[in-house]
């Protein structure tokens, strides 16, 4: 596998998916994804390739008006998350226990399962581990489908041994229950290898950051970029459990990205990530609003609305006072000569000329008279400084808007066997600046299309790159077909 030269300067970036050898599967995501365990389908485990939501409930959705948000505003929200097209959430670790029965019941009937972050115990001593192992097993009883262990926590207040230890009794302990439990860990320093081989032990899931830095220079996303396509040829790490190799698959996640001083430029990177990401055959955690490019100055509400605020009913009109009964008629009354009406001064307005037309036209529809994060009033300090833009309302109604993209390459990653487990191939694209790899189909699979990635990291035209990529594998003649592409 070779390396990529690096180039000084990040221009512009832009994102082209093509299809080569044949048109890839069109059609609308299942409720009932192709690769969910149990359903007949497959048989690799759903976490394998799933696509993680990651969700701050206090951030999320209000539900009850008093500008926090809650576990019962997911639920107002769960059919937001299906179209989006996620497996699983995660909840942060200040998830409160209250009402996470009713938020896992209705999101099994949107195909959605939960994972929950745990924290730390509270100390070395026996008990707060004992006390620590219950709260673990209480939200796999309410219906967890797996826990979420930030190994920067337990080194707070642990050793590798007991770090060990705890992963191993998570473990084991979702592993009793029924439906395919995981255990998932966050990476360690790079410097903590007694940890790392706790993790590589105990975790069927080991997340790592595919970018490290929130304001990535030209030179370290294209380094990052390589490094997360090039990884081993299968695709995992293997590692040694009690003397017997195995696989361990990463989880791949990106820090949100800051705001650039052009936003063409960083629509373009957003887009280069989620292609990066959702490109690839990991698993992968997704922070929420991501898929809306919220700006990163702070961990920002999630923007429904350019203004985020439900609007209030309007308020019932008052009752009309009774009015007194008319006087009874006199049957003989003063005479009254009859007056012409006064001429109106003004004329009358012209009726608009109505066209017919077979086209419908589409109702405008208000973007904050849609219900917003919450009904009280917002944080200013939360708000995104591009929610004006970012926001669902807006993307939503965009075919081209990044939420949009993000909807198809979800897609991708889940219906397209070549982007879930075909061989790799990454090519020399340097003279147009392009970033370029190439998934063959497996053989066997139903849909026999090979699928290019094209991430423009300069001044080139994309279109100049996607062909040359055309050209290299099937020739001037070949069939292809558009399958994603950024602005």
């Amino acid at each position: 596998m070779r390396t990529l030269s690096r180039h000084p300067a990040l221009s512009l970036l832009t994102t082209t998916l093509l299809c080569l050898g044949g048109i890839s599967s069109g059609h609308a995501q299942t409720l009932a994804q192709k690769n969910w365990a149990g359903s007949g389908v497959t048989v690799e485990p759903w976490w394998r390739r799933a696509v993680f939501y990651r969700i701050d409930p206090a951030k999320f959705q209000d539900s009850d008006g008093d500008g926090a948000g809650d576990l019962a505003g997911i639920s107002q929200r769960l059919d937001y998350l299906q179209t989006l097209g996620v497996d699983a959430l995660l909840l942060d670790a200040d998830t409160p226990a209250q009402g996470f029965d009713d938020l896992a019941r209705q999101a099994t009937g949107h195909h959605l399962r939960l994972v929950v972050t745990l924290g730390a115990p509270a100390s070395q001593a026996p008990a707060s581990d004992a006390q620590y192992l219950t709260q673990a097993r209480s939200w796999l009883n309410q219906g967890a489908a797996g826990l979420y262990v930030p190994t920067s926590a337990l080194q707070k207040v642990d050793g590798a041994g007991h770090i060990s230890v705890l992963l191993h009794q998570l473990r084991l302990m979702a592993s009793s229950f029924p439906g395919d439990r995981i255990v998932i860990a966050a990476t360690p320093q790079p410097s903590d290898m007694d940890v790392w081989r706790a993790v590589e032990k105990e975790a069927q899931l080991t997340a790592s950051a595919a970018i490290q830095s929130t304001n990535p220079t030209a030179t370290n996303l294209r380094t990052q970029l390589e490094s997360a396509l090039i990884g081993p040829p299968d695709g995992v790490v293997t590692t040694t459990r009690r003397g017997v190799p195995v696989a361990i698959d990463p989880l791949l996640r990106a820090t949100r990205v800051a705001p650039q001083a052009d936003v063409a430029t960083g629509d373009r990177l957003q887009r280069t990530l989620a292609t990066m990401l959702l490109a690839s055959r990991s698993a992968v955690i997704l922070e929420y609003g991501q898929e809306l490019g919220l700006a990163a100055e702070h961990p920002p509400l999630m923007q429904w609305t350019p203004s985020n605020v439900t609007p209030r009913p309007p308020p019932p009109p008052e009752p009309k006072p009774a009015e007194a009964p008319p006087a009874p008629a006199s049957t003989y009354g003063s005479f009254r000569p009859y007056t012409p009406p006064p001429k109106a001064l003004v004329p009358p307005p012209k009726v608009p000329a109505i066209v017919v037309s077979d086209d419908p036209q589409p109702a405008v529809i208000d973007p904050n008279s849609l219900p917003g994060f919450t009904a009280a009033e917002v944080d200013p300090s939360l708000l995104a400084s591009n929610g004006s833009t970012a926001n669902v309302a807006v993307e939503q109604a965009d075919p081209k808007s990044l939420l949009n993209f993000y909807r198809q390459l979800i897609q991708l990653h889940h219906d397209n066997a070549a982007v879930r487990n075909g061989a790799q191939t990454i090519l020399n694209h340097d003279a147009e600046d392009a970033l370029v790899w190439i998934r063959k189909a497996p053989s066997g699979s139903k849909n026999p299309s090979s699928v290019a990635v094209v991430c423009r990291l300069g001044a080139a035209s994309v279109a100049d790159a996607g062909l040359k990529v055309v050209r290299d594998l099937v020739g001037t003649s070949g069939n292809v077909v558009a399958i994603g592409e950024g602005r």
